[in-house]
C-alpha cells in the first residue's frame, strides 16, 4: 500500500504538486475557525467564511491561487526553507510585524494553522491583531539592545517606521510626513520571549526593524533561544564578501548557515549539531 501512494504522490511532479495543494487546503479548512473565529466580535464569522472560500477555491482552481501576503513573496519562500509537512504546525516570532495581514510574512503561516508573536512599535496596528489574528500574542513594543530611550518615528507610509534617526531626512525628502513621534524604552527580544513562554526551539523568526536589524539581533540569547530560520532584512550585504557584514558575522557565529539573499532579505538557517 506504501509503494502504491508513493508512486501516486512522488513519482512525477504534476501529482506531488497536485495533491500537496490539495492537503494544503484541507489543512487550512480544518483550522479556519479556531484561527479566525473571535467570541467578542461574531461578526467575526465573516472573515470563517472569506478565508474557508478561498481555500475551496484552491482545492478547485489548484496552484494557481496559491497566494502571498509577504511584500515580494518572502512568505512563500519561508514555506520552502521551512519545509513543514503540512500536517505540522509551527512556532514563529515576527519583529516589526506592521499590518496582520498586508506585506505579511507570516499570516500565510497563520492560515495553516501557525501561531506565535508579532511586535512592533506601532500600537495602533499592534490593536489590530487582536480582530485579525486572535490566536497570535501581539506587543507593542520597539525591540532593542540599546537601554535608553529612543524615538519610534511613524511615518506617512507605516511600513518605513523607524527609531533610527538617520532615516528621517531620507524619508522626508521622499515625500514622507511624521505622524507620530513618541519616545519609548526599548525591550531585549529575550525579554520580550521570556515574558511569553517561547519555547526554546521556534521554527522562525522575521525582522524588519527598519535598519535595526542588527540591535534586534543583539538583543537574543542564543543560547537560550534558537529558531530554525531567521529572516533578517539587510540591504546592504555584498554577496562578494559577505563577511564583511555585522549581521552575517554575528549568525555564522551562532552556528547559522545564509542560506539565500533576495532584493532586501537574507535568509538563515541554523546548522544541525550532531
Amino acid at each position: 500500500m506504501k509503494k502504491y501512494f508513493d508512486k501516486l504522490l512522488y513519482q512525477k511532479a504534476y501529482s506531488r504538486a497536485f495533491f500537496g495543494n490539495l492537503g494544503l487546503a484541507f489543512k487550512e479548512l480544518s483550522v479556519v475557525f479556531l484561527q479566525f473565529f473571535y467570541w467578542k466580535n461574531p461578526l467575526s464569522i465573516l472573515r470563517v467564511i472569506k478565508y474557508a472560500i478561498y481555500s475551496l477555491g484552491r482545492m478547485i482552481m489548484g496552484r494557481s491561487v496559491r497566494l502571498s501576503y509577504a511584500y515580494t513573496g518572502e512568505d512563500r519562500l519561508i514555506e520552502s526553507l521551512l519545509n513543514k509537512s503540512i500536517r505540522n504546525t509551527g512556532f514563529y516570532v515576527d519583529v516589526g510585524c506592521n499590518h496582520p495581514i498586508f506585506i505579511s510574512n507570516t499570516f500565510t503561516l497563520y492560515r495553516k494553522g501557525w501561531k506565535g508573536i508579532c511586535i512592533d512599535g506601532n500600537e495602533k496596528l499592534i490593536r489590530k491583531y487582536k480582530y485579525l489574528r486572535p490566536r497570535d500574542r501581539a506587543v507593542h513594543a520597539v525591540v532593542s539592545d540599546k537601554q535608553d530611550e529612543l524615538a519610534f518615528v511613524e511615518y506617512t507610509n507605516n511600513v518605513l517606521s523607524s527609531v533610527e534617526p538617520a532615516l528621517e531626512e531620507q524619508y522626508l525628502a521622499l515625500g514622507q510626513q511624521v505622524v507620530k513621534r513618541i519616545n519609548i524604552k526599548p525591550q531585549s527580544l529575550t525579554s520580550i520571549l521570556n515574558k511569553h513562554n517561547t519555547p526554546k526551539e521556534f521554527d522562525l523568526l522575521t525582522i524588519d526593524a527598519e535598519e535595526h536589524d542588527l540591535n534586534v539581533l543583539q538583543s537574543l540569547d542564543f543560547n537560550k533561544y534558537q529558531p530554525e530560520l531567521i529572516v533578517a532584512e539587510i540591504d546592504d550585504l555584498n554577496l562578494s564578501a559577505p563577511n564583511e557584514h555585522p549581521v552575517y558575522k554575528l549568525l555564522t557565529s551562532q552556528n547559522y548557515k545564509l542560506v539565500g539573499f533576495i532584493l532586501k532579505n537574507a535568509y538563515f538557517k541554523k546548522i544541525p549539531s550532531f
